[in-house]
């Protein structure tokens, strides 16, 4: 889709650079196009002259320039950009500020009332916007956040002391440029018990952390939040609801065929999941997910299991919750059901952020688990 935008922008440039050849300019339009609710530019807004091919975009900040040839003075002048309203009145109405901001308001889409084939357009189109306003409606880094973590388990049906821990996360970028590679490399974290049983498997590893991080698709921009991957998603509108007073979109999603890069479960058979989209500045609120896979790899979902690995989960089925609040994560949880050498085993795991701030900042530069013990 960039390169598309790329190549509408450079057709208009080079349209309106022909037009403006040989014809005398009355006035020059300066200005910027920035969301009516927020005050974020819009990017490469298609901007014309009604009934020519006359016409410019806005650039990646929003900033336009335009030069009115003296014919096309009582023309019509147009504003329109994915996700926004179209805007349209008269050109002289421009001629009367050095520099002018137009302000587009956002599209609420009628979804429910158009065919399969165009909610499908309409849905992807919804999860792009979502997608490339992570970094304006999720904060940016440097960070830490301070996790309360608990995993409780009931291994065929006798319930075992839970598993408690502090977890303190650094993360050096934060959502500012949400990326899997990105999320790997700036987010570390150090792991503190908060009491230590005889099976303490945190101890060795055997947690669900990073399963539990890697689920936050806001952060690694992956799943549905990776325009690249939409069209191998099966889409549909869910509900409309109001939440706090503002309305959302939850779009319901699954995989045409699943894969770890669909799912982020390298065994996934079956999946299912829902994301609810702010209608205003398409920030999330939530995402949920549904799975059913053969196996798993005991140290993560996302692992293939070795030729010579015996001991790995099997019959897993689980289901995960995903929160956002004040432009961070705010919890995940994750409950699980699997078969373990023979045992029946149901564990639920959550993190929770507790606080998070910006100064007086712990740096951590590894992924540690009970550091000096």
């Amino acid at each position: 889709m960039k390169k598309a935008i790329i190549f509408v922008f450079t057709v208009l440039l080079i349209l309106s650079a022909q037009a403006q050849n040989g014809s005398k300019v009355a006035h020059v339009i300066k200005g910027k196009v920035v969301d009516a609710t927020s005050n974020r530019p819009v990017s490469y807004t298609n901007i014309g002259l009604e009934g020519t091919f006359f016409g410019t975009a806005s650039d990646a900040d929003g900033n336009f320039e335009l030069k009115i040839p003296e014919e096309m003075v009582e023309k019509a002048i147009y504003f329109s950009a994915v996700g926004f309203k179209n805007k349209q009145f008269p050109v002289k109405q421009l001629f009367e500020k050095e520099f002018v901001v137009v302000k587009l308001e956002s599209q609420s889409y009628g979804v429910e009332k158009v065919d399969v084939a165009a909610q499908n357009m309409v849905l992807i189109r919804i999860l792009r916007m979502a997608s490339e306003n992570i970094k304006y409606n999720f904060g940016s880094g440097p960070f830490n956040m301070h996790f309360a973590y608990s995993v409780e388990k009931t291994i065929n049906g006798e319930v075992q002391n839970p598993q408690l821990a502090s977890v303190l996360l650094f993360d050096e970028t934060g959502y500012a440029s949400p990326s899997a590679l990105d999320a790997f490399k700036s987010r570390n974290y150090k792991i503190t018990k908060e009491q230590s049983p005889d099976d303490y498997r945190f101890a060795t590893a055997q947690h669900n952390l990073d399963d539990l991080l890697a689920l936050d698709w806001v952060r690694s921009a992956t799943g549905v939040l990776n325009s690249s991957l939409l069209n191998a998603y099966q889409l549909s509108l869910d509900s409309q609801p109001v939440i706090d007073g503002k309305e959302y979109w939850v779009i319901a999603f699954s995989p045409r065929k699943p894969s770890v890069i669909t799912t982020g479960d390298y065994y996934a058979s079956t999946f299912k999941g829902k994301i609810s989209i702010n209608k205003e500045d398409y920030s999330i609120l939530k995402i949920e997910g549904q799975v059913v896979a053969p196996r798993n790899n005991r140290q993560g979902r996302a692992l293939a299991i070795g030729q010579n690995v015996t001991e790995f989960f099997t019959d897993v089925l689980y289901t995960y919750v995903v929160d956002y609040q004040d432009l961070l994560l705010k919890r995940v949880s994750l409950d699980k059901n699997y078969l373990l050498k023979g045992e029946k085993i149901s564990e639920q795991s959550v993190l929770e952020m507790n606080r998070a701030h910006t100064n007086n900042l712990t740096q951590i530069e590894s992924r540690n688990y009970f550091p000096g013990e």
